[in-house]
């Protein structure tokens, strides 16, 4: 696995023609690694990448954990006993490296820092190691899979406590909790929980509110399974659906199913959002709809590809995408439908099974 990510990141270095790369994201770190359950987000490593060598520093809290992980590879494990920046340029130094390639999402002090420690010249790269990943191997396909099975269950668990009187805060606890108790490795994001007019937010914080009778409810959750993320959005009424509710969510499932039918190897982003985005268009519902159609997913709940008005680039196989129309009339409610999908040489692999058609809890 790592040999391959290493393999591409220096097919690039030879490409542009530079002598080294340093990658400090911690997800990116874990994911040229290949090494599970190491890197926690603490700023506390620097991987360097040459044509020959793969080193990797970091200091005592994570030696250790690293060394048995990097056994059997190519990686070498370096103890910094003082500060991990001056002994990365200390060390491309001595090894007579003359220009390096520093990932764009750096902190500028760190950037700033390096870039007057280092004896030759730093050159900031955009997206090298994000680009790799969204195309998933097999396992990488798997560990989503499972997280998105865990996350079919989670609805299927809370769809009996989606009634009035209930908080918003009660049925985020409890999908959070469900999730967890059921293997979960914490949670892919926060969950949303938004009900009534708080449904008209595409990315509403949950409150305290109280659900009513009538209400529509929107839950957009993932779980994580061994470090990959699912994601997937279900709106539903707490009681009897009325006549306008029914229309919303009936236009946005239709929009849901015709970007899944978009969805091929090869196909630009912005034409798989046209073909959900037109199905609001003739239903007079555009103006509603102000975000793209959908994301990468995978070590990240949102990463590349992307599928948006703005996405010129094809969508390639091997690639997890999200399709998640939605429609949100202020004051009233909002309705969305996300699903998770491999993107197949052939059209959509659909992993979210979840029931899709509008679900009443009354």
């Amino acid at each position: 696995m790592s040999a391959r990510r290493l393999s591409v990141l220096r097919q690039r270095l030879s490409a542009e023609e530079l002598d080294a790369l340093i990658v400090c994201d911690p997800t990116n770190l874990a994911y040229v690694t290949g090494f599970d359950d190491v890197f926690d987000g603490e700023d506390a490593h620097a991987l360097a990448i040459t044509s020959e060598e793969a080193s990797l520093l970091t200091d005592s809290r994570y030696f250790e954990a690293l060394s048995r992980a990097a056994e059997g590879t190519e990686f070498e494990v370096v103890l910094v006993r003082e500060n991990l920046y001056v002994t990365l340029c200390e060390r491309l130094g001595e090894k007579g490296i003359e220009v390096v390639a520093l990932e764009a999402n750096v902190p500028y002090g760190r950037f700033r820092f390096i870039s007057e420690r280092f004896s030759g010249r730093v050159e900031v790269i955009d997206g090298w190691v994000e680009d790799a990943r969204q195309v998933k191997d097999s396992e990488e396909v798997r560990r989503i899979a499972a997280a998105a099975e865990l996350t079919d269950r989670a609805f299927s668990h809370i769809l009996d406590r989606v009634v009035p009187g209930v908080t918003e805060w009660e049925l985020a606890l409890e999908l959070e909790m469900f999730m967890r108790r059921e293997g979960s490795d914490g949670v892919a994001f926060a969950p949303i929980v938004a009900s009534g007019p708080n449904s008209a937010l595409p990315h509403a914080r949950v409150t305290h509110r109280v659900i009513e009778a009538g209400d529509f409810v929107k839950l957009d959750f993932g779980a994580r399974v061994d470090g990959y993320c699912a994601d997937m959005t279900r709106t539903i009424v707490a009681g009897r659906a009325s006549d306008r509710q029914r229309e919303l969510h009936s236009a946005v499932l239709e929009a849901n199913l015709a970007g899944i039918a978009a969805v091929r190897a090869g196909v630009p982003g912005n034409v798989i959002d046209s073909q959900a985005r037109g199905v609001l268009e003739a239903r007079g519902l555009a103006e509603y709809f102000g975000h793209g159609l959908g994301h990468g997913v995978g070590m990240e709940v949102h990463e590349l590809p992307s599928v948006s008005p703005r996405a010129t680039r094809s969508v390639p196989a091997g690639s997890v995408i999200t399709i998640e129309p939605g429609v949100y009339v202020p004051g009233f409610g909002g309705v969305r439908i996300e699903d998770l999908v491999v993107v197949e040489e052939q059209g959509a692999r659909v992993l979210s099974r979840s029931e899709k058609t509008l679900i009443e809890t009354g």
